[in-house]
This record gives C-alpha cells, sequence and structure tokens, in this order.
C-alpha cells in the first residue's frame, strides 16, 4: 500500500473564526480525502469551520468545552486508527500535545505566521521539538523565523499556501459594479482594518495623487477595531467620494478580480493568501515590504517600504500608467501562481512533510 493512503490524520484547529488558514485547511482536508486518505477534523461546533465542512462533506468532530467533552472527542478519536496530528493554530497545538501524549502518535503544527516564538515559559514548553515532531512552515519567511526562534532547522518543512489557480480564472469582470467608480482607474485593499495591515500607507498614498488629479478610485474592503480611525484619516485627507470603505466583504476574492490593482501596504505576513490569488487571476499587486510578501510576488509586482507613501502613490502610478510593464508583470505573476501557488502543490508538500517525519 502506498505509504501516503495509509496514513490517517485529525487535523485540530480551535479558531472561531473565519480567515485565510481556515480556507487554506479546509482546501488541504478536502483535497486529502480526495486521495483516498483518512482525515477527520477536530473544530469547535460553535465556529464558522464547523458547519462549512459539514456541507463540504469533511468527517468533523466538534470540539466542546468541558472535561468531559473533551474525554469523549479524545475516545472518537482513538477509534479511527490514527497515524498523525496536524495542529493549525495556537490553541489546537496545546490539544495536540495533550493527544500526542494519549494515542502515542506524532504531532505536526502549521505554522502560518511570521512573528517570532515569545520566550516565556508555556511558549518554550509548547514548541519544544519534544512536543512537536515537525514544524510545516507556509513560506520560507516563516520557516526562517522559527528557525531564528530555535526550532530545529531540519525539522520545518515549507507547504506554501495554495489558492485554487483554475477556478480563480473563471472569475468574471462585473461592469456593474466598476461603473459605480466611473472610468478611473480602481485600486482596492482587502483584509482586517488593524494596527499591522497599515492601511494609513494606502490612504496617504491616495492623498498624494488626489493632489496630482491622477484619475483613481480606492476602495477597501474589511472591517476591525481600526475602521474609526481610518474614516477619519480619509475624512482628514479630503478623499470623501474618492475612498469608499466597504466594510466586510464576504465576496472578497469575486471583489478583487475587479480591481486594476491590489495594494497590499501590510507590515508583517507569512505568506499573503490575497496576494497570491491576485497573482493567479491576473490583478497586479503594489505592496509594502514584508518579507512573506516580497516572497511571494518572487520579483511580478511592485515593492516599497512599509512607511513611504509617496514611494507607494509612485507605485500605483508607474502601474497603472505604464500598460507594457503591467501586463509583463501580470503574466509572470500568473505564471508563477500555476506553478508554485496551486492547491494541489500545497498538498504534495504537506504529505511529502509527513512522509519526512514518520511514525
Amino acid at each position: 500500500m502506498n505509504a501516503t493512503r495509509s496514513e490517517r490524520v485529525a487535523h485540530l484547529h480551535t479558531n472561531l473564526e473565519w480567515g485565510g488558514g481556515e480556507t487554506q485547511l479546509l482546501a488541504l482536508v478536502l483535497r486529502m480525502h480526495a486521495r483516498g486518505i483518512f482525515t477527520v477534523l477536530a473544530t469547535p461546533s460553535r465556529g464558522a469551520l464547523y458547519p462549512r465542512a459539514r456541507r463540504a462533506g469533511v468527517r468533523v468532530i466538534a470540539l466542546e468545552e468541558g472535561g468531559a467533552a473533551r474525554r469523549q472527542m479524545e475516545l472518537d478519536l482513538q477509534e479511527f486508527g490514527l497515524t498523525r496530528l496536524h495542529a493549525h493554530d495556537s490553541g489546537s497545538t496545546s490539544l495536540g500535545i495533550r493527544l500526542r501524549r494519549r494515542l502515542g502518535i506524532p504531532l505536526v503544527l502549521t505554522r502560518r505566521v511570521a512573528s517570532p516564538l515569545r520566550r516565556n515559559p508555556f511558549s518554550r514548553w509548547k514548541y519544544s521539538p519534544r512536543r512537536l515532531d515537525a514544524v510545516i512552515a507556509i513560506s520560507g519567511t516563516v520557516r526562517d523565523v522559527m528557525i531564528q526562534s530555535g526550532y530545529p532547522a531540519d525539522r520545518i518543512h515549507i507547504a506554501p499556501s495554495g489558492v485554487d489557480v483554475a477556478a480563480l480564472g473563471r472569475i468574471p469582470l462585473e461592469p456593474d459594479f466598476r461603473a459605480a467608480y466611473g472610468t478611473d482607474f480602481l485600486v482596492g485593499g482587502l483584509g482586517r482594518l488593524a494596527h499591522k495591515k497599515n492601511w494609513m500607507l494606502m490612504i496617504r498614498a491616495a492623498e498624494i495623487l488626489a493632489k496630482e488629479s491622477f484619475p483613481v478610485q480606492w476602495v477597501l474592503a474589511g472591517d476591525g477595531p481600526d475602521r474609526a480611525g481610518l474614516e477619519a484619516a480619509v475624512r482628514q485627507a479630503g478623499l470623501e467620494g474618492r475612498f469608499h470603505l466597504l466594510g466586510f466583504r464576504a465576496d472578497a476574492t469575486r471583489l478583487l478580480r475587479q480591481f486594476d490593482l491590489l495594494c497590499f501596504p501590510s507590515r508583517m505576513e507569512g505568506a499573503s493568501v490575497a496576494v497570491r490569488e491576485a497573482m493567479a487571476m491576473g490583478v497586479p499587486v503594489a505592496a509594502a515590504d514584508s518579507p512573506g510578501v516580497v516572497e511571494s510576488l518572487a520579483g511580478h509586482g511592485w515593492v516599497v517600504g512599509c512607511d513611504d507613501p509617496a514611494a507607494m502613490a509612485g507605485a500605483v502610478r508607474a502601474a497603472l500608467r505604464d500598460g507594457g510593464l503591467r501586463r509583463q508583470r501580470i503574466d509572470g505573476a500568473r505564471r508563477h501562481a500555476q506553478e508554485h501557488y496551486d492547491f494541489e502543490h500545497m498538498v504534495e508538500a504537506t504529505l511529502d512533510a509527513y512522509s519526512r517525519s514518520a511514525p
């Protein structure tokens, strides 16, 4: 029997919200199942992932609060004859360590953030190589941070965050959406309205180009704690009618397809799925020089300093004015996404990491 097909994997997940990590996990579980690999997902029933996974036909166990519920979950998992545990967030890492001890099988963690591990005693305990048999990093950037935090390099494997390249290529342009912004170029941003996303860089770039009367409209889709401050900054910059905060959008990927350019000013990313989606669907990207984003773009976009609004304005101007250069970078980005970021590459790299950290 193929060693990969003989794997029986429990994916552990505790986050309640829906985001890029949950999209990646659901895609991984579905594609592993399609390859004949036994998979079960343990996640809170009150979380956003649970109903979506159930609707998709995934085998799901509810992670409920309380000792009795957790003991029952452990008994349920024992019935499956598992060969591996795969944790996908901080909370599930703690759970996985306990299950690893109870079930006597290896524990792998997917690490998605490029922030160093905390140095407090609990963090050192949780991320110790004695308790984690391997780490799967979503990018070389994340791998480097883990190495700098003291985790052994030979036990860190890379499985790049993936996108559905074929499906993204089928998303249509929607003239009615574009019509609301006139004939100007449309530059957009997607993401949580939080400090690390650095949306003020986008607003300051918009202010510079507005003073030049450059024909561009800006939209920002997302919500979060910085919304009121960003709204105030838009007003103070005199950008009402030109910079539009759309709030949370469940159709963010469809929205991305409508942009002439994605502006991605984040200061810290392990590897942005939004950037990789833009690359796959032919939307050019102007981004701040977060290492994970620079790695994702691989030279096929415009990159500026994260505190340099004049440079961001210049990148937007250059990308929209120079059609030939824009087309060249779009074509290169799409090829790179097809060759490196398709979901199937993520699955193959994950299974390879399993095989190299054999039970």
